[in-house]
């Protein structure tokens, strides 16, 4: 024990015994961590203390910070104006996220912008084409899915040297992207007359992907196109038509989610024989797809009134699945010609809808108008919707929807920014939303306020614990302000454990639309659990119960917290289960019977479902959590005391009373305390929001860190009714 003294200036980061410096360019987000009561900063200042490995640096401040989007560079260089345009943004862990959309170079040509986060810094690329691209290619990408950090598809469209419009699709792999034309169905039209888009992509795996969008037929049709990753390769066929339409149906899918390979659900829209546009939701189960009209809810206007349109007709965001069900957000005419917004609810193989109830101030009859933009459904059986609706005075505000469980939908206004326009001029609106459970949200999009004349200006509402909280987004110090201010953001995406990140546009003080990067550091925080059930927080970890006063067969020996940190469960060595806050119950080994006894578990990042792991280094898997190997067949030194999961749920570290580590699935080593003399022995372990890192936890409640962990408190020094048998984090 003892005190390493740390130093922090603008250049480097040094530790007192000469643990290194690091260049402050490249340092990372980690954290403080105590060890039974001394100080050290991620690893490198225990090199004299109780650890190994290089030094990290203080952590980014929490709360929400913005960037201007890298430059792209090359050949095809931006003008001083890029007219950049995100349209979706997608991250797997606090570390790697990539968003995709559009930008103009210095010749006004546009081309596709691919901006990456990877090892803690952006960078922006310009979206490879296939062989045969126009000399005006017009791209766009609409759509990004990433199964696993480092590997991701991007869809989108651009115009081949037959000045036709292709599919497009973009994938990286190896930390490089490669480009390929979309494949189409053997009724594609002769190539004078091709024309093809893809507007949607779901990869539930690696190595499976669903994209959809549209294409014209030899017949001058334009169809539904849904192309399929699989085995390596990537085929096309025709989405099932639609039951009453058109002769030519103009159909467009534009959302795809899958839950897993060969099991998606698609929505679009098309045209009936009134030519009226329709909404239709296509469902695969083992590989088959079928096709049936969005049913809608009751008042919907009839015949040629018929009305209706998906939630995001020009970018996916509009469906969303979880937790055995999926829900479909839209918009239809009703009776008396107004438009209200719609939830279609696919669970059991069935769709039913319902209207989405208006806030008390909406407008009603004719007058009542709503726009369902972005829904996204969580393990907790919840689903959340953002988006617009307009007021009785004629102004339009911020929409949230909230359904629980297949429950009656819930609406509600966020609060509106301090200095938002009077009700004339009032324009706020949400675009894309992203949960952690049915309480914890992030949604984006932008507002008109006092100053910025009839422009917008960028919104960050954020529920927690069910209460939403609003702010105009961070922008960069070169923003424009005054009524040159302009500014939104198209699309947000949070990982498990808080972190999110935002993209869109902004003008500058020269006039120019750039891509502006908005991320959000949480504050750091975890539980301790002891043998009795009792719960310790520390940091930003909120209380949500505890078995404390209960008598229990078994002693408690782990915990794992839910996404969002809404609650958590405790395991028992016999493989009994207990749930706290929004916790839920996926099954247990308490009437199993057991080679070695249970020594903790972990989460799926979703929270549907958790890994037991024995002392022999067995794995049980409950919901939705997958195998990816065990120690149940080798000798250990020390018995395993505990696991974590990965960030993205593809593996699992298992941690021995010695502290050493053994690593399975995606799990990356960051070093152990294997070879350390320990005052009391590990009994469990915790990863950090990035992957970056772990805590491993003693008896004594006293904490070791390594990777990128930071302190926020131990019990090391402390008298404890029963001993310390592991932790979560925040």
């Amino acid at each position: 024990k003892g005190l390493a003294i740390v130093t922090i200036d603008p250049k480097e980061v040094s530790f007192s015994g000469g643990a290194g410096q690091l260049p402050w360019s490249k340092i990372r987000r980690t954290a403080v961590i105590a060890f039974d009561g001394a100080l050290a900063i991620g690893t490198g200042a225990a090199a004299g203390l109780m650890g190994s490995g290089g030094a990290t640096a203080a952590p980014s401040t929490p709360g929400w910070a913005s960037l201007q989007s890298p430059a792209v560079s090359g050949a095809d260089a931006p003008g001083t104006n890029p007219s950049t345009n995100f349209v979706q943004e997608t991250c797997t862990s606090a570390l790697f996220c990539v968003a995709v959309g559009n930008y103009q170079s210095a010749g006004g040509t546009q081309y596709g912008e691919i901006d990456t986060l990877s090892g803690g810094s952006w960078t922006a690329s310009e979206a490879p084409l296939p062989p045969n691209p126009n000399a005006n290619p017009a791209v766009n990408l609409f759509s990004v899915s990433c199964p696993s950090d480092g590997s991701c598809v991007a869809v989108g469209e651009y115009r081949d040297s037959g000045n036709r419009f292709q599919g497009l699709i973009e994938t990286l792999n190896g930390g490089h992207w490669s480009a390929l034309e979309a494949p189409q169905p053997g009724d594609e039209a002769l190539p004078a007359n091709q024309g093809a888009w893809l507007k949607s992509v779901s990869c539930p795996t690696l190595g499976s992907c669903t994209a959809v969008g549209e294409y014209k037929n030899g017949s001058g049709n334009q169809e539904g196109l849904i192309d399929t990753f699989s085995g390596g390769q990537w085929t096309s066929m025709t989405a099932p038509p639609p039951p009453v339409a058109a002769a030519n149906p103009n159909v467009y899918l534009t959302d795809v989610s899958c839950v897993s390979a060969n099991n998606c659900v698609a929505q679009g829209l098309y045209e009936n024989t009134s030519t009226n546009p329709q909404v239709e939701e296509l469902t695969q189960a083992n590989g088959t797809w079928t096709e049936g009209d969005a049913p809608l809810p009751p008042g919907a206007a009839t015949g040629s009134n018929e009305f209706s349109l998906p939630g995001a007709l020009f970018g996916p965001g509009a469906l969303s699945c979880a937790a055995g069900s999926c829900e479909a957000v839209g918009t239809y005419t009703d009776t008396l010609n107004g438009t209200p917004g719609f939830l279609d609810r696919y669970s059991g193989g069935v769709w039913t809808a319902t209207e989405a109830p208006p806030p008390h101030n909406a407008a009603g009859g004719a007058n009542q108008s709503v726009s369902m933009n972005s829904v996204d459904c969580t393990s907790d059986g919840g689903c959340t919707v953002a988006g617009t609706f307009t007021d009785a005075s004629g102004g339009t505000r911020a929409l949230v929807v909230t359904t629980l469980n297949g429950a009656a939908p819930t609406s509600q206004e966020p609060p509106e920014p301090s200095d938002v326009g009077p009700e004339a001029n009032e324009n706020t609106f949400l675009n894309s939303v992203s949960c952690l459970s049915v309480a914890v949200c992030t949604a984006v999009g932008g507002y008109v306020s006092m100053t910025s004349g009839t422009n917008n200006v960028a919104l960050i509402d954020s529920e927690s614990g069910g209460t939403w909280s609003t702010l105009p987004a961070p922008l960069p110090h070169d923003d424009a302000s005054g009524t040159s201010q302009s500014a939104s953001l198209a699309s947000v995406s949070c990982t498990f454990r808080g972190a999110c990140d935002a993209s869109g546009n902004y003008a500058n003080t020269t006039t120019g639309t750039f891509g502006v990067l908005e991320s959000f550091t949480p504050s750091p925080g975890y539980w301790m659990v002891a043998g009795d059930g009792g719960i310790f927080t520390h940091g930003n970890a909120v209380f949500h119960g505890s078995e404390g006063a209960t008598h229990l067969n078994k002693p408690i020996v782990g915990m794992a917290a839910t996404p969002g940190d809404g609650g958590y469960w405790l395991v028992a060595s016999d493989g009994g289960i207990f749930t706290h806050g929004d916790a839920q119950f996926r099954g247990s080994e308490g009437a199993t019977h057991l080679n070695k006894p249970i020594v903790g578990m972990a989460a799926t990042p979703d929270g549907g479902g958790y890994w037991l792991v024995a002392s022999d280094g067995g794995i049980f898997t409950h919901g939705d959590a997958q195998y990816y190997g065990s120690e149940g067949g080798t000798v250990l030194n020390k018995p395993v005391v505990g696991m974590a999961a990965t960030p993205d749920g593809r593996g699992y570290f298992l941690v021995a009373s010695d502290g050493g580590i053994f690593t399975h699935g995606s799990a990356r080593f960051h070093g152990s305390e294997g070879g350390t003399v320990l005052n009391k022995p590990i009994v469990g372990m915790m990863t950090t929001f990035d992957g970056g890192g772990y805590w491993l936890v003693a008896s004594d409640g006293g904490i070791f860190a390594l990777g990128d962990a930071q302190f926020e408190g131990s019990q090391g020094a402390t008298p404890l009714n029963s001993p310390v048998v592991g932790g979560a984090p925040t």
